[in-house]
């Protein structure tokens, strides 16, 4: 791609604490090309015309906790922005909850970390190496809903879109009506589904002071279209970021502004995992950490 080209494309980024985290599995989602691919779509008009046009990608990745030996999958997206296309966000949405449900499959299944002494922890940023702490042995998850999963990112998509309902309920219908009468193989023909348990993060701010009205602050449009999803049965919010101040937004007609420096704000969750009285160690075996894509 030339340096041109990239101004114009939405990427994804996920960064992390080395000395927290291994990084056990990474993949790269481009909807517009696993669309085309797919045999149920590869023919159909409305994938070439609507989704192959857009170049948005997500991001999944599947850590270890160096102490715990908690497993965690974390996905980043970005969705296309149109919003004559919602059709093709709930396309995009449906291909990605579709690979992370395939390759959570796959996680449930990954061996154990054999030595994690062996792996390289980086020094903090003042070059000191951090306190040694005792491994933990990795943790075992029977099914791919037993992995905690976060699923987080711009999805350009409001509390009253398909992609709110794919995320929130688990399942939209074929009949939805932002699918209207484009054709999208099964996604049209029998609905979108994923088997997980999702709820936004600041779903238990509403009704409250810290409610959060909004995530994109434009003259054009002010509302929430950013989420930080998490899986319920495995994961439990602690705290999240409040909005900003009401008396700074009173003088600020909009985003991007001097302490605000993109239409987007920032938000963020703290969770902690639940504890499983059934949680098991894995036996010892050896992981393949170069079967990821970049």
């Amino acid at each position: 791609m030339s340096e041109k080209d990239a101004l114009s494309v939405d990427g994804c980024a996920v960064f992390y604490k080395q000395s927290k985290f291994i990084l056990l599995d990474k993949q790269l989602i481009e909807f517009a090309t696993i669309a085309i691919n797919r045999p149920d779509m590869k023919n159909q008009h409305d994938v070439f015309n609507r989704v192959m046009p857009k170049d948005n990608i997500a991001v999944i990745c599947f850590f270890e906790s160096r102490v715990t030996g908690a497993r965690i999958i974390l996905v980043n997206v970005h969705l296309t922005w149109d919003i004559a296309l919602a059709d093709v966000k709930v396309i995009q949405t449906g291909i990605l909850m579709e690979h992370v449900t395939k390759l959570a499959e796959k996680y449930a299944r990954m061996p154990a970390v054999k030595d994690k002494k062996m792996i390289t922890v980086p020094l903090a940023d003042d070059g000191v190496m951090p306190p040694h702490v005792e491994p933990g042995p990795s943790q075992e998850y029977r099914t791919n809903t037993e992995i905690p999963l976060l699923v987080c990112g711009d999805f350009n998509s409001t509390e009253d879109s398909s992609v709110f309902d794919l995320m929130s309920k688990g399942r939209v219908p074929p009949d939805h009506l932002e699918l209207g009468n484009y054709q999208y193989g099964s996604f049209t023909r029998d609905g979108i589904e994923h088997p997980f348990s999702l709820r936004d993060s600041y779903s238990l701010t509403k009704g409250t002071a810290d409610e959060l009205t909004f995530t994109n602050y434009t003259p054009s449009f002010t509302g929430v279209l950013d989420y930080i999803w998490y899986s319920t049965n495995t994961l439990e919010v602690v705290n999240v970021l409040g909005p900003p101040d009401a008396s700074y937004l009173s003088r600020i007609p909009a985003f991007p502004y001097w302490h605000y420096p993109a239409d987007h704000i920032q938000i963020m969750t703290e969770l902690v995992i639940k504890g499983r009285k059934d949680k098991k160690q894995l036996p010892e075996r050896e992981v393949d950490f170069g079967s990821g894509r970049g």
